[in-house]
């Protein structure tokens, strides 16, 4: 089969693909506006029980925090676990890895139950400190295995020139990493803002809700005519519209990531 040829049947696949996928976004669009137009999404942004910049910020804070630490921590610890060497090291990693196994809803009652003995029911520490714990095992397996790639040569040079642990891991491992850091950072991002059993569990008051709970009140609440529905349809394209921009402009990075490790030792 000809290079030509190959590419025609990819671009084919991926025009289906994007049909697929676009197709749900047209409906909803199409059903929002079907009624009053606009006047759905302004009543959105004016509903008095569901605040939505209100919403927006409280998944904003609690997705970039979680982002931020659970990328830190599993840099740290991808750097122990791939070029250090301590007693246990394998162990403790494979305990890690262990977790990925466990899935978040067979834990519910012993989560609520050390959330709720911290006084963190119904506050957004509550679901980061969730969030970090299931999130961590995933980004910390990717980082190790991109660490694993990053020569030791490298890292014994710098050593032989005076640099401690700490030193390698900033002025060496940092600069190198920086594709998977991005992707661990936008992965973590989406994933904690697209979670809805972590809020579901703590969070109980409407002024906290996250996106996720917003969407679920809006689409459990009753509706009696062609309007309530449109602006149904308008609430979920205002509430989705943040991830699919956070996706959009950092595609690049997660492209890079998919690419890390490739150089080996």
């Amino acid at each position: 089969m000809t290079t030509k040829r190959k590419n025609i049947i990819i671009y084919i696949v991926l025009t289906i693909f994007a049909i697929i996928w676009v197709s749900p976004v047209y409906v909803a669009v199409k059903k929002s506006l079907q009624v009053t137009g606009v006047s759905s999404y302004i009543s959105v942004f004016t509903y008095e029980k569901i605040k939505y910049f209100s919403v927006v910020s409280n998944s904003l804070i609690i997705a970039v925090t979680t982002a931020l630490v659970v990328t830190l921590v599993s840099a740290l610890a991808g750097y122990a676990f791939s070029k250090m060497h301590f007693r246990g090291q394998r162990a403790i990693y494979l305990m890690f890895l262990a977790c990925l196994a466990v899935p978040a809803a067979s834990v519910t009652m012993p989560l609520f139950t050390t959330i709720m003995n911290l006084g963190l029911i119904d506050t957004r520490l509550g679901v980061i400190i969730a969030l970090i714990a299931f999130n961590t095992p995933m980004m910390l397996m990717m980082i190790t295995n991109y660490f694993y790639s990053v020569p030791n040569s490298l890292l014994e040079s710098a050593k032989i020139d005076g640099a401690n642990s700490l030193t390698v891991f900033i002025h060496v491992m940092l600069p190198l990493a920086t594709p998977i850091f991005a992707n661990a950072l936008v992965l973590t991002f989406i994933y904690s803002w697209n979670e809805y059993l972590m809020p579901l569990l703590v969070i109980r008051t409407e002024p906290k809700y996250t996106v996720t709970l917003a969407a679920q009140y809006f689409m459990s609440t009753t509706f009696q005519s062609p309007a309530d529905v449109a602006r149904i349809y308008a609430a979920m394209l205002l509430l989705t519209l943040p991830s699919i921009v956070v996706y959009l402009f950092s595609q690049k990075y997660l492209q890079a990531g998919l690419t890390a490790g490739a150089i080996k030792e």
